[in-house]
Order: structure tokens, then C-alpha cells, then sequence
């Protein structure tokens, strides 16, 4: 009974994680297996042609921990060997941004890039969300 407890606590911790893009994007939706697509950088470019920039936080990041388990179904650190592999062939993981404020500043000067952040931590000036991931 304590385990179930702590284990529904311990969920209810866990932030809501909002993708988002800058207000000018013109991307308009995107659904949980695109985004695994995009993150893993299997897909590298929107319908549109352009190229995707895909945004992370840094690997300790909270956000970055449920994002990751989410939606790409393992810990950011877990995903080490499969970068290794991926710049064997040519392939960057996704850019790191240090904080949610650079996460929102960033999106807010390139209309191709996408990214995730606490729900509490959106800026609506500069982003707009496109899902909410609740854990």
C-alpha cells in the first residue's frame, strides 16, 4: 500500500510538459509519434520541406526526464549509444538549451524549431503550445 502510495506521489510531481513552437511557426499540430520521429531524427524536415530543429534540455532537466520517458520511451541518458551511432552516419542529436527561458527565446526567432518545457514555464509572448503531455 505505501509502495502505490509513493509511486502516485511521486507521478503527481511530475511536471505537465507542453511542446511548443515559436508564434510565428507555421506548424500547427503534431502528434506523439511525430515527435518521436522528429526527436530521434528519423524525420529531419517539416510537410513543407523545411528542416526541423529539434530543442532539448539539458539531460538532468525535469521536463527533459518526462519528455523523454513519454514520448521516446526511455531516459535521456539511456539514449546514449543510439547518438553514437547516429553521428557515425552524419546524424546531430538535437540541439541543448540550457534554460526555459532560452528554450522560449529560440523558438521565438526560428519558425522551424520545436521544443517542450513545463507547462508552467511557457511564455505565451513567444510561444504557442501545440500538446500537452500529462504523465
Amino acid at each position: 500500500m505505501l509502495a502505490l502510495l509513493a509511486t502516485a506521489r511521486a507521478r503527481a510531481a511530475e511536471p505537465e510538459i507542453a511542446v511548443v513552437v515559436g508564434r510565428d511557426s507555421p506548424v500547427t499540430e503534431v502528434t506523439p509519434d511525430t515527435l518521436r520521429e522528429l526527436y530521434l531524427r528519423r524525420r529531419r524536415v517539416w510537410p513543407d520541406g523545411s528542416r526541423v530543429i529539434t530543442v532539448n534540455l539539458p539531460v538532468d532537466a525535469p521536463a527533459r526526464q518526462v519528455f523523454s520517458k513519454e514520448i521516446l520511451g526511455r531516459a535521456p541518458r539511456d539514449l546514449s549509444g543510439y547518438w553514437n551511432r547516429r553521428w557515425f552516419e552524419g546524424i546531430r542529436p538535437p540541439l541543448v538549451l540550457q534554460t526555459p527561458a532560452a528554450v522560449c527565446a529560440y523558438l521565438a526567432v526560428e519558425p522551424t524549431a520545436i521544443g517542450y518545457l513545463d507547462l508552467n514555464d511557457v511564455d505565451p509572448e513567444r510561444c504557442r503550445v501545440l500538446l500537452v503531455l500529462n504523465p
